[in-house]
Order: C-alpha cells, then sequence, then structure tokens
C-alpha cells in the first residue's frame, strides 16, 4: 500500500530548475513558427543535464523534471537512466504541446500531447536506450525553436547508437570477484541467459539490470555471507534494480538501503528465492507493474512499507510462497494487484499490519481484484516498535484486511493475537481521507470469500465486514465455516452466509471503521534506528554452487494446488 502515486500529477520546482542557464535559444513569438535549417544540428554546444542515477525518488519511482515556459524547455538536452519518467509542466502563460519530433519513431508506446495547458503536467517514462527528440508545433519545428531531447543511457546522441562499453558478450558464468570486481560489471558483461554467480564478501552496490540482459541469473554462492549493503546511500537507493524480462535472483542478502532491497520494475517474468532483504527506506522484495513472476523462500524485515508488494498488475500469474514477513509497516501489501495471485503458506509477523490487498487511485488498474490468500499464518501484527509509513500506522493491529478489493479469496488462514480484526474487509475511504485531492475515490469492497479459516484473540473482532456508502447492502461479500471467537457485526456468518442470499438484517459497524482511520495510532520508528531481530543464517538454495542457471522465462510461477492446502495448526 502506498502514500504516493508513481505518476502522480504534481507540479515541482526542483534541482532541474537550477539549470535554466543551460538553454537552447527561444523562438521567440507565438503562434505557428519553423526556425531555418542550420548546418549543424540543434543540440551542437547544448549543455547536456546529466540526470543519470540523480533522478527524484531515484531507483523506485524515477522522475525528473522538465519546466516548460513560453518558448523553451528547460532542460533541452537530458540524459536519464532507462525506466525514469520525465514530467514537463507548464509554468508559463500559453498553451503547448509536445510532439514527436521523428514521426515514426519507436518510443515504445505513444508519446506526446496536443495540448499542455498552462500549470498542465504530461508525464512518459522512458524505457529503451536510445535518444528521443521532440518539439511544440506551436513554437519550433523539429529543427529549431522550441525543442527537446531525451538521451536514455549511454547512448551517443548524434548517432544513437547504444555505447559497445560493456556490451553484453559474454555467455555461461561470470564470477565476482574473480572475473569481475564488481556485481554491476559482471551483469554488464552478462548476455541473456548468463548465470553471474557472487561469492562471499559485503558488496556496496546497487546493481541495475537494464533491457538487452534479459533472462540472466544473479546469484549468491552463501545467502547468509553475500550481502549488498547499501549504507543508507541515497544515490544507491536500492540492492539490486530489474528493467529486463525474465532475471531471477537467489540466494543473497541485502540491507540498509533508502528504498528497496530486490526491485522489478516494468518486466515479464521476475523471481526471487532464498532471499533476504533487512532494514530498508520502502520495500524489501518487490515487483511493480510486472507479470509472471514468483517469490519463494524469502525474508523480509524492517522495511517501511512492505517486506514484500506485488502491486499495479491485472493478471499478475504470481505467486509468493514459503516466504517471512516480519517486523516492517506491512507483511503484504498488493496495491490493485491481482489475477492468478496466490499468497500461499507464508508467514507473517510482528509487523504493524500482516497482510493488505488493497485499492488505491494513485496507482493505475484500481480497483485491486483476485487474490488468493491461503494457508498462510498471520499473527502478533501489533508491533508498534517497527518503521511504518502513514497508512501502516492508520491500520495497525489488523491480521489480513482487504481494503477496498474485489473477488479476493481468504481461506485456510490461521490468524491470532491481533488489537482489532483478525480478518478485517473494509473499503478504502480515500476522498474523505483526502478530500481536496481530485484524482480520491472511495473503494467498496464487493466479491470477497472469507471462508475456513481459525482466527482467535482479536481485541475488535476476529472477523469483521464494514461497507461504507451502502452500509446495508453486503455486495455480496461472504463468510462461512470458519473458526472464531467474535464478529462485527454479530453474527456475521449467519448474515452474510457463502451460497445464500445476505440477510436483510446486516448492518455496518460504521463505528469500527471510523476508528480504525481515524483513531491515535503509535508513530513509527525511523527505519534507520529501529530495534529489529538480529538476522539468524537462513537456509541457502540447494547447490548454489553448482545448480544450472533457471532463468524466469518459464515454469512461472510455480503451481499452487489451492484446493489442497489445509489450515496450519498453532
Amino acid at each position: 500500500m502506498k502514500s504516493r502515486s508513481p505518476v502522480a500529477r504534481r507540479a515541482r520546482g526542483g534541482a532541474l530548475l537550477l539549470a535554466a542557464a543551460l538553454l537552447v535559444g527561444a523562438c521567440g513569438s507565438s503562434g505557428k513558427s519553423a526556425s531555418p535549417p542550420t548546418t549543424a544540428p540543434w543540440w551542437k554546444g547544448v549543455k547536456v543535464v546529466d540526470m543519470r542515477g540523480k533522478a527524484e525518488n531515484a531507483g523506485e519511482y524515477p522522475e525528473v523534471d522538465v519546466d516548460v515556459t513560453d518558448n523553451r524547455f528547460t532542460p533541452s538536452v537530458l540524459r536519464v537512466d532507462p525506466g525514469t519518467t520525465v514530467s514537463w509542466t507548464n509554468h508559463g502563460k500559453t498553451t503547448h504541446d509536445i510532439l514527436k519530433a521523428i514521426p515514426n519513431q519507436d518510443f515504445g508506446k505513444q508519446f506526446g500531447t496536443d495540448t499542455l495547458s498552462p500549470t498542465a503536467n504530461y508525464e512518459f517514462r522512458f524505457d529503451k536506450p536510445g535518444v528521443y527528440r521532440y518539439y511544440c508545433s506551436f513554437h519550433g519545428s523539429e529543427t529549431g525553436g522550441m525543442v527537446g531531447l531525451v538521451a536514455v543511457g549511454d547512448v551517443d546522441i548524434d548517432t544513437g547508437q547504444v555505447s559497445s562499453g560493456g556490451a553484453p558478450t559474454h555467455h555461461g558464468t561470470l564470477r565476482v570477484p574473480q572475473q569481475y570486481s564488481t556485481i554491476q560489471a559482471a551483469v554488464n558483461a552478462a548476455a541473456p541467459g548468463a548465470l553471474v554467480l557472487v561469492s562471499p564478501g559485503v558488496y556496496h552496490e546497487a546493481v541495475q539490470v537494464l533491457p538487452g540482459h534479459e533472462n540472466i541469473v544473479l546469484r549468491g554462492t552463501d545467502r547468509n555471507k553475500v550481502i549488498l549493503d547499501g549504507q543508507f546511500d541515497t544515490d544507491e537507493p536500492n540492492g539490486v534494480t530489474v528493467q529486463a524480462n525474465g532475471v531471477a535472483i537467489e540466494n543473497m542478502t541485502a540491507r540498509n538501503y533508502v528504498s528497496n532491497g530486490f526491485y522489478w520494475r516494468g518486466v515479464t517474468g521476475y523471481r526471487g528465492s532464498y532471499l533476504t532483504s533487512y532494514r530498508t527506506g520502502d520495500y524489501g522484495i518487490y515487483a511493480f507493474d510486472s507479470e509472471v513472476g514468483q517469490f519463494d523462500h524469502d525474508l523480509g524485515i524492517g522495511s517501511r512499507d512492505a517486506s514484500f508488494y506485488i502491486g499495479q498488475c491485472r493478471n499478475c500469474r504470481s505467486t509468493i510462497t514459503d516466504s517471512v514477513g516480519e517486523w516492517s509497516g506491512i507483511g503484504y501489501s498488493g496495491t490493485n494487484a491481482g489475477g492468478d495471485l496466490i499468497l500461499a503458506n507464508n508467514v507473517f509477523h510482528d509487523n504493524r499490519v500482516g497482510i493488505v490487498p488493497n485499492s488505491e487511485s494513485g496507482e493505475e488498474l484500481s480497483p485491486q481484484r483476485d487474490v488468493v490468500i491461503v494457508g498462510n499464518r498471520v499473527y502478533s501484527n501489533n508491533n508498534i516498535k517497527t518503521p511504518a509509513i502513514d497508512i501502516a500506522v492508520t491500520a495497525e493491529g489488523n491480521g489480513i484486511l482487504v481494503a477496498g478489493g474485489n473477488d479476493d479469496l481468504v481461506e485456510h488462514n490461521l490468524v491470532y493475537d491481533q488489537s482489532e480484526y483478525g480478518i478485517g474487509v473494509i473499503p478504502l475511504p480515500e476522498k474523505v481521507l483526502s478530500p481536496s485531492d481530485p484524482k480520491s475515490q472511495n473503494f467498496e469492497p464487493s466479491n470477497n470469500t472469507v471462508r475456513d479459516n481459525n482466527v482467535s484473540g482479536s481485541k475488535v473482532a476476529d472477523l469483521g465486514l464494514v461497507l461504507y456508502t451502502n452500509p446495508k447492502d453486503p455486495a455480496k461479500n461472504c463468510f462461512a465455516n470458519n473458526v472464531y471467537g467474535t464478529t462485527s457485526p454479530a453474527h456475521l456468518e449467519q448474515l452474510v452466509p457463502c451460497g445464500a442470499p445476505a440477510s436483510s438484517a446486516f448492518v455496518a459497524d460504521i463505528a469500527t471503521l471510523a476508528k480504525l482511520f481515524l483513531g491515535n495510532k503509535p508513530k513509527e520508528v525511523d527505519y534507520k534506528s529501529a530495534p529489529l531481530p538480529s538476522l539468524t543464517p537462513q537456509t541457502n538454495m540447494p547447490d548454489p554452487m553448482t545448480a544450472p542457471a533457471r532463468p524466469a522465462n518459464t515454469g512461472l510461477p510455480v503451481k499452487v494446488d489451492v484446493a489442497s492446502i489445509t489450515t496450519p495448526t498453532r
């Protein structure tokens, strides 16, 4: 669950506005105009503003600002990492447009806007290395006037050729540090399908796996002794960031990163196996806008947001299994994620909140729908000593909380010792919490099934269902065959049974919802100094020195026989 959007429309100044002196000449007047051609391309002699590794939210949702004023883009020549979102905001008094300077150039997806009114914002994410030129047709042409250029990655601006330095030409096994002194150097040299094998050591790196290195496997020889340590360096926010399809990461530890331990973004095919993430400023093990993936035999401790996160995927086709999330704001969070998404046989304990599939307007593909939560042990998620983002503080004390989600199945889980709900199905009243945000909305839960769970020791209620906009309509949410002590409202399984119509006597407990979102909760503990449990040796993957590379391009996710899973014993 996030408190911000990766594509939030907001006016910003930022460090790039300090580059005002680095401008290309303006065309001067409004209305259509065309600059005469010159012998040299317009960008010759223009200062390149290089924002690689320096973007706002670098490594998580890297974003760079371009200031649009009357007749100019600032900066006009910009270099960014692949995966960076460039945000143009009109701070001028006239309307502009942003068009491709080369009409048939492949930007990877639809680019440009016909109208950029004063104060308006336009954003575009550049994923593929290359040179991308654009212009405003009201105040320039393809060759001059109000023009701009974005160079993505290590590419020659004049020729558009990606640098051959570090070209991925090496197949087989690449060893660190025996052959390559750093993990990044080995990754840069790894051809698709190669194995990067890392020996024990502490590596102060922020590794990036970019397009061109598809289907590689990054593996440590010892999970407990191959350690990536970010040292809380804001210039190295993530342990490993993956933007190439089919990449698997295995058998290593990431700690002390200001954003995320292991992070896949915008990919098809991903796997994280036998990983440990410890003390991170955002997520531990994280997949965003990605499909066909698996996290297994992993451990996440001490993340401000969630130990595990899968977000913004409508047909996720992903699984988290045999993993542990503890001492974080949230054990598992999944915003707008679902569709063949399964959480099976995991343990989530001593977080502020246990498992939270949720809807949110700040990310695409809302509302959240269709996740299966089965066979998990969820307990004691009342821990006020953890780091935690704002929503984790708000929702503290809940075991499994379906927040504005639809079509979710919660079955055969063992849930106990929760200070609020053991299992709760509730709305997410964004509009109430953020009335000034025009994008916010209230998400009602619907068609969720809670059955065959064992829930006990919850202070508010073992089972709870709350509706907001129409509290007398349970919207086909149903509860059946659970072992429990208390429910809210009382007699919940009789009021909203599965396989039969809901009772007209159902009335949701709005007071409980108000307490959940408006009650005072203990503030978070700084993630850098929170008193986390010490890391104990974790199980290694089998035969890390000799096991063949298994990229994340076939056989994913692991098949889970949901029907065969029984409720864990305490």
